[in-house]
């Protein structure tokens, strides 16, 4: 027998099927294979997705979706303003609300969507086609996959990668170490800086021969390296483009 919070409702329970009438008084949703933990609690209108995992004492406010395949270790609180402890482990399609806060090495699948003001603890890891709302910030050694969106002012820690093809909006932070090479931009009296390494350029010296010799840069474009050398450039000339004064 296992206890379940409903609005704040205490009820016992062998099989949620049991509980499918006070789940449409709530208007709440869920596929066949959820599984939840001893002691949880839903708010109205939560939406849980095909295989949903919640473990003991999970706590979820009122218009909470969880996309197919989540799971969410023992004590998590998911809502407004919502919480996410260490290690969460959430599935593709997941969207958060405004002012989540993920721990530390968290996961979330593909084509997950953030709200506004979200903070992620170090070591998260987020997969392909993301999307963070603006003034999100991402903890130290976070790991995004290709093409995810950032908004406006968000903040990347020190030791982040981000994947192929990623946009960024406009931002007031920026400190990023791009496959192991470090990158910063600035603007100085309405010239466009780049540094990538140690060798500090305009962008349009480096546009003008980015293999500039074989001192600095070996001229093997089909090497790892050198494409993501390459790549560490144009995110920092596109957060230039975002940032003109």
């Amino acid at each position: 027998m296992k206890t379940i919070y409903l609005s704040g409702q205490r009820f016992e329970y062998e099989n949620l099927s049991e509980l499918k009438d006070e789940f449409e008084k709530r208007n709440i949703k869920f596929e066949d294979g959820c599984k939840l933990g001893d002691g949880c609690e839903l708010g109205d209108g939560c939406e849980l997705g095909d295989g949903c995992e919640l473990g003991d004492g999970c706590e979820l406010g009122d218009g909470c979706e969880l996309g197919d395949s989540c799971e969410l270790g023992d004590g998590c609180e998911l809502g407004y303003w919502c919480e996410l402890g260490n290690w969460c482990e959430l599935g593709n399609w997941c969207e958060l609300g405004d002012g989540c806060k993920l721990g530390n090495w968290c996961e979330l699948g593909n084509w997950c969507k953030l709200g506004y003001s979200c903070k992620l603890g170090d070591s998260c890891k987020l997969g392909d086609s993301c999307e963070l709302g603006d003034s999100c910030e991402l903890g130290d050694s976070c790991k995004l996959g290709d093409s995810c969106e950032l908004g406006d002012g968000c903040e990347l820690g020190y030791g982040c990668e981000l994947g192929y093809w990623c946009e960024l909006g406009e931002s007031p932070f920026y400190a990023i170490a791009l496959y192991k090479y470090h990158v910063s931009a600035h603007w100085d009296k309405s010239i466009p800086y780049i540094q990538l390494g140690c060798y500090l350029r305009t962008v349009e010296e480096w546009e003008a021969n980015f293999w500039n010799n074989e001192n600095e840069f070996i001229d093997d474009h089909e090497s790892k390296e050198s494409k993501d050398r390459l790549f560490a450039f144009n995110i920092a000339k596109q957060w230039l483009e975002n940032n003109k004064p």
